[in-house]
Parts: structure tokens; sequence; C-alpha cells
């Protein structure tokens, strides 16, 4: 095996990785400028690294990540080496920090009003064929959307939305869809493409006569597609014509509520000249208790729910990234809860001072924190004040521990193949030898 020559060792990175199910550590050392393994000991108690790191006289930069334990050791063994706080564990605890903030902001689900995608879809499971409607919801629950949010975009019962999922693609019916339907869902798409280019032209700042000018439509036609209310969806297809009961709606359904009877309600309202059937009163009242469950049960009607994971997942990815949310949606959150858009602000700022190499950006963002009050962010900028020199070289120079990382995923694989049954040190010596040996 390699002997290593720790006289010659200058840059490192270290980090920790568990033995026997976690009940025990160990640490790992790997030269920043090789990028081999140079050490391993099993433990990570602040004396014995220590100790370890004084076998290594001449090290000069230490990457690590935010563990008070390897800093004091770290400060204690090479007092003047220069240690790097890791830019990704620094990430990660902003974000988890931010998530702990946001459990306390959000619900499980968040109303907003309905946006141009909830409509689309809520039209094609009105007027849409079967093979539309199943090729919708297979569409979401593909998305990463659970079988609950298909219902809260949808409108559909539960039922239906199990039935779909478990339909094969074979197995989807034939579409027949009739020529009135297709008229209606390109009337939908024709009126959704011509409200949103209304709306975007108002939001960069046209007004009525330019917009009239620009798209040849009315005033009226403009207000109408840029205010809140406005739905591609004719309101009045797929409704019925009023029936024999809607008269006495309102009194057939105070009477049920009391108790009545069926027969006894047939016998009140036909004095008043209703002359259908009990059974159609019997079919009407089911009707209407089946409608106010499912308006209750899935938020249909003038808002949606968006789920709070999907806000979260924005912390650390983009918009683009995420596929439970729409820019529409985030647009309505922002607006409704001002907080969460200066969460959003703050991690991404923060993202971006680690890439800008001027680290005196980093007191002006503490000092925002500060100021915005948010106790779980508060108490994560108290912590980088605590190890603020090793936080502004992360900044500065472009070492990490990567390397570290991607080895101890390499240990983790020869470990479960033979450690249990060896010594440490038979473990220590195989790790180093395959190291230097690629």
């Amino acid at each position: 095996m390699k002997t290593i020559n720790k006289a010659q060792v200058t840059a490192v990175c270290i980090d920790d990785f568990a033995l026997k199910k976690r009940q025990r550590y160990g640490s790992v050392m790997v030269d920043l400028e090789s990028h081999k393994v140079i050490d391993m000991i099993e433990s990570r108690e602040q004396n014995d690294v220590k100790k370890w790191l004084s076998e290594y006289p001449n090290i000069k930069i230490v990457s690590r990540d935010g563990s008070r334990t390897y800093a004091n050791a770290i400060t204690q063994a090479h007092p003047q080496a220069i240690q790097i706080s890791d830019r990704f564990h620094l990430i990660k605890n902003l974000i988890d920090y931010a998530t702990l903030a946001l459990q306390k902001i959000f619900q499980s689900r968040i109303a907003i009003p309905i946006t141009e995608k909830t409509q689309r879809c809520r039209a094609i499971m009105l007027v849409g064929s079967v093979a539309q409607q199943v090729a919708l919801i297979k569409e979401l629950h593909k998305k990463g959307h659970s079988q609950d949010e298909i219902r809260l975009i949808t409108s559909a019962s539960e039922y239906t939305v199990k039935k779909y999922l478990q339909i094969r693609k074979e197995d989807i019916p034939v579409e027949k869809q009739t020529a009135r339907g297709r008229e209606h869902i390109e009337a939908v798409e024709k009126l959704q493409k011509r409200s949103e280019l209304a709306r975007t032209l108002h939001n960069e700042g046209l007004s009525l006569a330019q917009i009239s000018k620009r798209t040849g439509f009315t005033y009226n036609t403009i207000r109408n597609y840029i205010s809140g209310s406005f739905s591609p969806v004719n309101a009045h297809y797929g409704k019925q014509r009023e029936g024999k009961l809607e008269p006495f709606r309102s009194e057939v359904l105070q009477l049920r509520l009391e108790g009545l009877k069926y027969r006894e309600i047939h016998d009140i309202i036909k004095v008043k000249g209703y002359n259908g059937t009990q059974d159609a009163i019997r079919g009407f009242v089911t009707k209407e208790r089946r409608i106010h469950q499912d308006l209750l049960s899935t938020g249909a009607g003038t808002e949606e729910l968006i789920d709070k994971k999907w806000l979260i997942r924005l912390l650390y990815k983009p918009i683009d990234d995420v596929k439970g949310i729409t820019k529409k949606q985030l647009e309505y959150v922002c607006s409704e809860y001002p907080l969460y858009q200066e969460i959003l602000n703050i991690v991404k700022e923060f993202k971006s001072i680690l890439k800008s190499k001027m680290p005196e950006k980093l007191f002006d963002w503490i000092e925002k924190v500060s100021i915005l009050g948010v106790i779980e962010l508060i108490s994560f900028a108290e912590g980088l004040r605590l190890d603020v020199d090793a936080v502004k070289n992360a900044i500065t120079y472009d070492y990490n521990n990567g390397l570290a990382e991607g080895t101890i995923n390499k240990i983790k694989l020869i470990k479960r193949i033979m450690y249990g049954r060896c010594h440490f040190s038979l473990l220590k010596n195989k790790c180093i030898f395959m190291a230097w040996l690629q």
C-alpha cells in the first residue's frame, strides 16, 4: 500500500461517517489536491480529532461542515490554518430553518382563487370525453400530484380518480366526444389564449387603448379578461333546464332538513302545484346532498388549494422544476402571504452571496435577517456569526466538502461488504488502498 508522507499534506477536507448502525462514528480525511483518501480514525471526538490532525504538521487549509467539534479541534491542532465551511451544508441548514418557519406560516393547504390551469382541468372533466379525462388524471399523477390533490384540481370524486388511475392504456375507452363538446373545448382554449394575451400586455404596463389597438379587442372585453373573476368556461354549458322541482328547491331541502319523509314532502308541495313523483323528490335531494358534500371536500367553486409541500420545495428548486405549482399560483400565494416571498428572497440572496466572491455582503444579509424578524432564520444567522471566518472563507475559496461526501459513499459500500466481520484497521487500509489504486 502507498505510504502517505504526512509532511506533504497541506490542504484537506474532513467529515464523519457512521459505524455500527450509527452507534459510533468515524472520521475521514481527503486530500484537496490529489482527491485521495489520506487517513481515517474510529472517532469524531474533539480530543481524538485534535491528536489526529496534529500528526500532519503542515496543514494550511481545512474544509469542513459546521460541526463545532471539528472547528475546535482544528483550531487547537493548527491555529493558523484556514478553515472553510462547506457551502452545501450552509444552504441545507438554511433551508431546514426556513422550512421550520414555513411550517408555522402555512396550514397543510393554502386556498387561492382558481387559476387558468385549474379552470381548464375542470372544463375537461365537465365536457371532455372519458379518454381525455383519464389522460388528464394520469398526467397529473405522473407529475407528482397525490390523489387528493388531483381531486382538488379537477373536482372529480375520490372514486373517479381511483378508477381512472387504475385503467390500463389499452383499456381506455375510444373517444366519442360530441360535436358540441368539441366546440366547447375549442372555445374555452380560444378564450384562454385571448385572456392570457390581454393579461400579459396589461402586466407589461400597456393601457387599455394600447392593448385594444394591438389585439383588436374592445375595452369591455379587455376589462373582462384582466379581471380576477374571468372564467373561459361558459357558465351555462352542461346545465339542464329547470325541472319541476326547481321552484320548490329551497322548501324541499328545508322540509327534509326538518326530518319530514319524502311522502310528506310530496303531499305538501303537491298542494302548491307540484305534479311530479315522490321518487323524483328522493333523487333530487340525493343529488343536492352529493353536490354539497363534493363542494365541501374538494374546494370546488371559486377557490383551489395548494399543498404546502410544493411551496417548501421552491426553497431549493426553481419554479420551472416544481410540478405541483404554477407561476400564477405562486403570485397569488405571495400576494396573500408576503412573508413567504421575503423568505424566498432571503434564501435566494444567500445562495448568490456564496457564489459572489464578496464576503463583505454576508454582514448585510445577516442584518436583513434580523430586520425580517423570523426566529428560525435569526437562529441560523447567529450560528453564522459564531463561525463567521469559516463562512467568509467559503465565499472566498472554491474548496468544499464534496470530495469527502463522495468518499463516504464509497466507504459505506466497502463497510457493508466487509465491516462487522473485520476490524476497523482493515476497513481503513482497504479504503486507502482502493483510493490510491485508482
